[in-house]
């Protein structure tokens, strides 16, 4: 009977390299106010600045991001999990 060639399973997965590139030239921005809007299927959220000037308050929106909820559920369980284990320390 001929014998098969048989594959070893490696026993960690090989680490792979995520390189970020920035091709539509994003640049980073302050924000100290934000909203939410949530349908059934995406979420919505509005990231502002609020300038006071002169005694008069105003909001700039500087980003608008939309994601399928259940990104949005993995992106608020991923930033629960930081700030437990911000506590911890």
């Amino acid at each position: 009977m001929p014998q098969k060639e048989v594959e070893a399973a490696p026993s960690e997965p090989s680490p792979q390299t995520l390189v970020a590139t920035n091709p539509d030239n994003i640049r980073s921005v302050y924000v100290n106010n934000m909203e939410l809007s949530v349908s059934s299927m995406d979420a919505r959220l509005m990231f502002n600045e609020i300038i006071t000037e002169q005694g008069h308050m105003r909001a700039e929106r500087r980003a608008n991001l939309v994601m399928p909820v259940l990104h949005l559920k993995a992106m608020v369980e991923v930033l629960n999990n930081f700030f437990e284990s911000q506590k911890k320390e």
